[in-house]
């Protein structure tokens, strides 16, 4: 279990998360909301240990996360916002390479079957012999993921991982992280997309740094008293 109590994270003097709660389980996919600038994915990443708080404790299986951050980091897996896939390598190479600099010790043989097991998981072995660059940016974004999963990592983390999709990438995409997730994976996503919301197990919506709700999606809508998820941006404007 991950659990963060009173994160804070302060910069330039100014403070920009603020006492943040939060819990995660191994099988959960939990999505993280909220207004842009409300502190999304600074929350993010000092869950994942990438830029720690400034105050308050992470930890994961009660062990204390940022003191034993290089032992956690094999169980660490992240998606920035934008792709650093090479575009010009073909997706079975672009995953063939990931996975020999990410797998030295593992045989060749079983790097193949990872690779392999990644493109099916993902739905992308129809794609493995075209150009990252000539894919469509559900599928690029798919091809990141993939990436991380090559090491079969317990958490998995992504940063507005939908932005810029139409909605049927958006939410093929979504219900790719749910399949992980019921693999037994932890993922957590930033997000401002409100389609998808039902296929998460919890929602955080922050706003202005503040923790605004944590809890199941079908609370949310009672929580901030709308009747449409979308009106929730309208309250915490």
């Amino acid at each position: 279990m991950l659990t963060a109590r009173k994160l804070t994270v302060e910069r330039g003097g100014k403070t920009i998360l603020s006492g943040v709660d939060f819990q995660a389980s191994d099988g959960e996919m939990i999505g993280i909301l909220g207004p842009s600038g409300s502190g999304k994915s600074t929350l993010l990443m000092a869950l994942n240990g990438f830029r720690p708080a400034t105050a308050g404790r992470v930890t994961l299986d009660g062990k204390d996360f940022y003191e034993n951050f290089e032992t956690f980091k094999s169980d660490i897996g992240f998606v920035p916002q934008d792709d650093i896939v090479p575009a010009a390598l073909r997706v079975e190479r672009t995953l063939g390479y990931a996975a020999e600099l990410r797998l030295p010790d593992l045989e060749p043989e079983a790097r193949i079957a990872r690779v392999n097991m990644v493109m099916r998981i993902l739905g992308l072995t129809e794609s493995k012999d075209t150009r990252v660059s000539s894919l469509s940016g559900g599928q690029r974004k798919r091809v990141s993921v993939g990436v991380e999963l090559l090491s079969k990592p317990r958490m998995l983390f992504a940063d507005e991982p939908t932005s810029g999709l139409d909605p049927a990438l958006e939410r093929s995409l979504t219900e790719n992280f749910r399949k992980l997730a019921d693999d037994g994976h932890m993922v957590i996503v930033t997000t401002h997309i409100m389609s998808s919301l039902s296929l998460y197990d919890k929602l955080c919506v922050v706003n202005k740094g503040k923790l605004a709700f944590f809890g199941p999606p079908d609370q949310i809508k009672t929580h901030f008293k709308v009747d449409d998820f979308i009106e929730i941006y309208n309250v915490l404007a």
